[in-house]
């Protein structure tokens, strides 16, 4: 069986699922939205097991949200079909990171529907968003250099 390919770095995440009915439209073709749920679903999952669950996150006064999103959808996926998933970082910046969701048919070699997603590391109490540097253990994170330990939120 072939994985999908995801790119030179290794995986952050990866994950297998079948279509969903409620991920489907009348045709059982996933419905255009659905991907990104399950992106959004990796990127939290990911984020939790480096050690910066959202739920944290926001308690301390910070969040990671979203400043852009690209869809790119190459083939249809149908309900029940099974999906091999794959999070991984596409690029770092000091107070930025995107992540690209692939979502590819089993056995596929080439993504059905990418999904590319930046965020920034913010600042969330307060009237405005204060977009700040991400913390170094963020970054170490994303880039495969270190486990989940103690960390510093701000």
């Amino acid at each position: 069986m072939t994985a999908v390919a995801c790119g030179s770095q290794p995986p952050l995440l990866r994950r297998r699922f079948r279509v969903a009915m409620g991920d489907t439209d009348a045709a059982q073709v996933v419905y255009f939205a659905a991907p990104a749920r399950w992106a959004e679903s990796m990127v939290s999952e990911w984020l939790a097991i480096a050690g910066f669950a959202t739920s944290r996150l926001l308690a301390a006064g910070f969040g990671t949200p979203a400043v852009h999103a690209e869809f790119t959808y190459r083939s249809c996926l149908r309900l029940d079909e099974e999906v091999d998933a794959c999070l991984r970082l596409e690029r770092l910046s000091e107070r930025s990171f995107t992540l690209r969701s692939d979502f590819a048919l089993v056995g596929a070699s080439e993504p059905a529907i990418q999904i590319r997603l930046t965020q920034v590391y913010a600042r969330t109490s307060g009237p405005a968003l204060e977009v700040l540097p991400l913390p170094p253990e963020l970054a170490d994170r994303l880039e495969g250099r270190s486990r989940p330990a103690h960390l510093r939120l701000g």
